[in-house]
This record gives structure tokens, sequence and C-alpha cells, in this order.
């Protein structure tokens, strides 16, 4: 059985995919500069990032389809990869056939993969795709936008943490911390052995979150005052959300696979944006965005309703030079995620530099401002070449916080994102 427990959690994270309900970073340019988005998307992104912005638009059309995907390992990784290095399913499996031809090393492993077990209770990995289809027409926009998550969680029964086997209907064996061993009995095994916390799946993992698309119609407006620019902009959008839950033994067994585990419900959704450039700086544009102010709700398969809460956005950009421009977002709300602890409040800004039509080059960073993330500051940065009919953009986010695997290091979190793009 060895890498099967590494194996579940994959075929998990890729049969499904759900979000966490914080606000994402969608777009080329906003994945590029540090997540910054909400002062700065004037084209196709601007239905998703903010509306207002569709007032501001460069171009009378702008097409762009992108996708990708990001990965954030919450420390589970690392302990998957230990468990399933350290051979202890297997071992498990051939003390319960055999215990007397155990060898010191066999003995050894069960205790290290016992340790590991029991460090990694809360433990979770994380794995994102996203995807888009956005438009932006004079001052309309609209798409298809798919953020989305899974978060696949360790949860571990603290008080079945001895080394007692199951030889037999009637035959039980505890292991003891010298490699003894000594007999045992079924209410020992039942109350406190981490073989029979796995068998009844009390020691677990958990795969749960909710796939969400939202097809908005949006609309910006530019009203010229005195004292500037005022953009406004609002979008009303179709939103279609499948909500995700798993429980896997880590041993691979059989489940119930007759256990309905996802469930497809629909709403709506309002979002309000505002823009201002102020008459004394005209480069300048200040920025807020509130998204799902109704709270839309959907439905898990065990009727339990999960509530999207409203969250709110703001930033700035300054163009400093006609190719430079700086911007930044923060979130003035925080958001939930499923992630066990963490919410998300992201704060982070960087450049764009486009010297010419058919270049354009981006950098930036980000990070979460809540204690508990384990990902440290990020570091983002882009590229986009070609002509404004036709421009390929690769854009990515890797954390300064990392993990070992294997005695390799891998960044705590990563992020890719392709575009293509077509301006008329």
């Amino acid at each position: 059985m060895k890498n099967k427990l590494s194996l579940a959690v994959i075929t998990a994270l890729c049969i499904t995919s759900a979000s966490a309900m914080q606000f994402q970073t969608l777009g080329y340019q906003a994945i590029g500069m540090g997540g910054a988005g909400v002062a700065n998307s004037s084209g196709s992104i601007a239905a998703y990032n903010n509306p207002a912005l569709l007032a501001k638009s460069t171009y009378d059309v702008e097409v762009s389809l992108g996708g990708g995907i990001s990965t954030y390992d919450h420390g589970a990784g690392a302990s998957i990869k230990a468990l399933d290095d350290s051979g202890f399913i297997d071992t498990l499996d051939q003390a319960s056939e055999d215990i007397d031809g155990l060898t010191d090393s066999d003995i050894e492993s069960l205790f290290s993969g016992l340790d590991i077990i029991s460090d990694m209770n809360g433990n979770s990995v994380e794995i994102a795709p996203h995807g888009y289809l956005a438009a932006q027409v004079f001052g309309f926009g609209g798409g298809v936008f798919g953020s989305s998550s899974v978060v696949a969680k360790a949860i571990v029964d603290e008080t079945h943490d001895q080394l007692i086997i199951k030889e037999d209907a009637t035959t039980y064996t505890r292991i003891n911390n010298d490699g003894s061993e000594t007999s045992s009995s079924q209410a020992e095994y039942e109350a406190s052995s981490i073989q029979y916390a796995i068998e009844e799946g009390d020691t677990k993992l958990e795969a749960r979150g909710i796939a969400l698309v939202e097809v908005p119609i949006a609309y910006g407006h530019k009203f010229e005052l005195s004292g500037g620019n005022l953009m406004v902009g609002g979008a009303v959008k179709y939103m279609s959300g499948i909500t995700y839950i798993e429980e896997m033994k880590i041993d691979d067994s059989e489940s119930d696979t007759d256990l309905k585990k996802d469930e497809t419900s629909t709403s709506f959704g309002i979002d309000l944006g505002l823009a201002y450039e102020p008459s004394f700086a005209k480069d300048l544009t200040i920025a807020v965005v509130a998204k799902n102010l109704n709270s839309p709700e959907f439905e898990f398969y065990d009727g339990t309703k999960h509530s999207i809460d409203p969250m709110i956005r703001a930033g700035v950009a300054y163009n400093i030079l006609d190719s430079l421009e700086i911007a930044a977002d923060i979130d003035l709300s925080k958001n939930e995620t499923f992630v066990p602890d963490v919410e998300s409040q992201m704060i982070g800004g960087g450049l764009s530099y486009q010297p010419t039509s058919w270049f354009s080059l981006r950098g930036g960073l980000m990070q979460n401002l809540d204690s508990d993330d384990k990902a440290g500051m990020i570091y983002t940065a882009g590229l986009g070449v070609g002509i404004k009919w036709f421009q390929i953009d690769l854009s990515g986010q890797m954390s300064q916080n990392s993990t070992t695997v294997d005695g390799i290091d891998y960044p705590q979190y990563a992020k890719v994102n392709l575009a293509l793009i077509s301006r008329w």
C-alpha cells in the first residue's frame, strides 16, 4: 500500500474543485502585480475585479482567456510523504498477519509512522484550479469566471495512539516502546489502538470545499465632476456552486461509495465598485469594490448551508510614466477559508512596465495579514508578449517560506496563470 495515502489525496484533489471563500486573485495583470487589480484592471477582467473600471477601458473591446492552478501546503504535504516513506501502513498490515515476523526495522517503522500521524492532526493541503473567459465591450463586461480550491485535512483521534494489533477475533497484542510484545484485550484495542482508529475512520483525511462559477453582466459609467472623474460600476451575476465533502481512510481501504458527496445549487450575487481619479492627479486612481453584497448561499449534501459573506477590497494605482504603473490592494474584510484557523486578508502590490505595445513585464509582493498563515511573503511576476490583437501572458506567484519533502525544499505556496488576450 506504499504511496496509497498520497494517491488518495491527489485523487480527491483532482476529481473536484472547491472554493474557499476568499477574494480570489484572477487575471494575468493582478497575479503578476502582487494581487493588485481593484484600481488597475480596466479591461476584460474588470467585470470580476472591479466593474467600475469598465468606465476607463483603454480599448473598445478586449477578450481574454486564461487559467491556471495554485497549491498551498498547510503542513500536510511533507507529513503525507513522510508517512508513505515510513512504510507504516504496509507494516501495520504485516503485523496483523504475522506479528512474530516483525523485524527491528519493522517496529521502528511502526513507531516512526505513529509519531508522524500524531503530529499531522489539523494539517492540510490545498489545490486551487481557476479559469476564465472574459470580455469587455466599451463600458460593458461579462464572461465566465471559475475560482476554485479543495482542502484535504488530516483529522487524528489523539486518544488512539497505541500500537495494539488485532491478529484475529480473539488475539490482541501490544507493541511496547522498547519493542517488546505483551498481551492486550479487545477493550484496550477499541479504546486506544491506532489501528482501530484507522480502520473505523476516526483517524482520516477529509476533503471539503465548493466550486464556484460566476457569470456576471457588468457595466461601468464615468461621471466627470469638478473634483475629478468618478467611476461607478456594478455587476449582477448568476452563480453556480458545487459543494463537496469526502472522508477518506488513510489506509485506502474500501469506504461507502454510495454516500453522496457533492451537491449543486445556484444563486445570484451583486457586486458594486467605485473608482476615483482626482483632478489634481489624473494619473492616480483610488478604488474600492464590494463583492457578494447579498451573501449568496449554497447547500452541502448533508443539508447544511454555506453563506459567502461580502468581500471588500480597496486599491490604488498610479501611472508614474506612460510605460510604468504602480498599484496596490488590501482586503478591508477578513474572508473565510476551508483551512482550519486561517482567514484571508491579503495586502500586496507591484509594478507593470510596458516600454512597447508588444512587451510587458510585471513584478510584485503580497502577503496574508493573518498570523496563522504559513506562506509568509509571496513574490509575484508576469511577462506578456505579442501584438495587441493577440498577446500571450504568463504570470506566477511563489512564497518565501518553503516546505521540505525528501530533503528538497518546495515553496509553501505557488500559483501559475497562462492567458491569451486580444484587443481592438
